[in-house]
């Protein structure tokens, strides 16, 4: 083939090329290559073979050495296929071959990495992400982690443990724990992600921490460790719960020192969260459609961001059930900027009178809102925040119609609340009548609207949390 060429070996008197190269353009080159391929270029030279303890980050993924058939072969299991028990069997063994033999040549990997060179004590590293299968063989994992918080100066620590596909639940080992040295080691991590681990005890040794991230924790979880959280981290302003399970319902948070700013709460098992104190919060995500909200001092809030699970006449249930209407009586008088999702069946939305006024809201998304909406729920919400400048509407569309419940009745016009200062109406899904009575009120009562966009068409795109365009 004429693009192939024959590489002369080199010679003894030639010069090694590779070796000669700037460091700073090696420092690019590894740059760019993951950790396997850039830890294997250590064969190239000696001078290549020192430079990988220089890296930014390390990540040790077992996923990265996974055979491309082992997720396949997981997915088909999952649907319960093949329905043939004889063959379902057998791939079920070759996943548990697959994940032992996996898990070996991962541990042993990490073995050999942190005994090349003599040892660790000259590795510097910024980040270390760290993926591995559930095993009762936690020595080098705990090794590696011990190294890389106490001699390379990890500041961004990612522990990921993933559920094998052949152990059985009561079979599974304890779920994994970071560990420091007990000769009282603090730890230097200011973000740390931890996926399906516990969270590490002591917590004050773990006093830097910025930003921290829990995914996937035990339905077995006590309260109380979340509830530590808030009150040991002091300097933590990030917190993300994602997929959390706990034994209790209810999320007591009451930290007057917290330094927390950013709370995002996805998909956990919390029936209500309660934030009594929480001096610096300014961002507050709740995606968990079944959370009801409660809320003490938290006079930094401006940023929320919030879903709903609507299955029948949302604002004519009572509380503790309606969790918007309840949402919308307590929230904070200092909130700037409002997301709100509905999810569900997307039954009827009818209007209700607000308990009280949302004077400093200024930009305000409704989102999937129930194509049968009836228009006098946002109409109400309008004369509830006289100082919003933007409202944008998203009407999802839904393969049936849901049934339309009579007509619109307009709740009595209050002149304090006259919402003169929004300035942008932008509605997705314009297509029936009651989208036009709305249309009609907001143009002859809205006397600052500057920019009207209507779409028949359209998805929200988010950007971010706590934005949208």
């Amino acid at each position: 083939m004429p693009w192939l060429r024959r590489v002369r070996p080199r010679t003894a008197g030639e010069a090694d090329r590779l070796s000669a190269l700037p460091e700073e353009l090696i420092h690019l080159i590894l740059s760019k290559l993951g950790t396997r391929a850039a830890l294997s270029t250590a064969v190239l030279s000696r001078r290549w073979a020192r430079i990988p303890r220089d890296l930014p980050a390390f990540d040790f993924r077992v996923r990265d050495i996974l055979p491309p058939e082992y997720e396949r072969t997981v997915a088909l299991r999952a649907r319960n296929l093949p329905r043939d028990k004889a063959l379902a069997r057998t791939l079920d063994g070759l996943v548990a071959s697959c994940e032992r033999c996996t898990m070996k040549v991962f541990l042993d990997g990490i073995t050999g990495f942190l005994e090349a060179d003599g040892g660790h004590a000259r590795r510097r590293a910024k980040t270390l992400r760290l993926e591995f299968f559930e095993t009762h063989d936690v020595g080098v994992v705990d090794r590696l982690v011990a190294a890389a918080v106490g001699a390379w100066g990890v500041e961004e620590l990612e522990v990921v443990v993933r559920h094998a596909a052949s152990t059985c639940p009561e079979d599974a080992p304890p779920a994994y724990t970071l560990r420091l040295k007990e000769d009282g080691q603090r730890s230097r991590v200011r973000s740390l992600t931890l996926g399906n681990c516990m969270v590490p005890r002591p917590l004050q040794r773990y006093d830097a921490l910025t930003t921290l991230i829990l995914r996937d924790m035990a339905a077995s979880t006590p309260v109380h460790v979340y509830e530590r959280v808030f009150s040991l981290c002091t300097r933590l302003q990030v917190l993300h719960l994602t997929s959390c399970g706990c034994l209790e319902d209810c999320l007591v948070v009451d930290a007057p020192r917290s330094e927390i700013r950013e709370l995002v709460v996805e998909a956990c098992s919390f029936l209500v969260i309660e934030l009594r104190r929480l001096p610096m919060l300014t961002r507050l995500a709740c995606l968990t459609n079944t959370v009801e909200l409660m809320f003490g001092s938290v006079p930094c809030l401006t940023h929320t961001n919030l879903t709903f699970f609507v299955e029948q006449d949302i604002l004519a249930l009572p509380p503790p059930h309606n969790e918007l209407k309840q949402f919308l009586a307590t929230s904070p008088s200092t909130m700037k900027n409002l997301i709100i999702r509905f999810t569900g069946p997307k039954s009827w939305i009818r209007t209700k009178d607000l308990d009280k006024s949302l004077f400093h809201l200024k930009k305000l998304l409704v989102a999937d809102l129930p194509s049968n909406w009836e228009g006098s729920w946002l109409r109400a919400l309008l004369m509830a925040a006289p100082s919003l400048e933007i409202l944008h509407i998203h009407v999802a569309h839904m393969e049936v119609e849901p049934e339309a419940f009579g007509g619109i009745i307009w709740p009595k016009r209050n002149q304090e609340q006259h919402p003169s200062n929004l300035k942008e109406l932008v509605m997705v899904g314009f297509t029936q009548q009651r989208h036009v009575e709305f249309l009609k009120y907001v143009v002859s009562a809205c006397a600052a609207l500057q920019r009207l966009v209507l779409l028949k068409d359209g998805h929200v795109r988010y950007n971010g949390l706590w934005d949208w365009c």
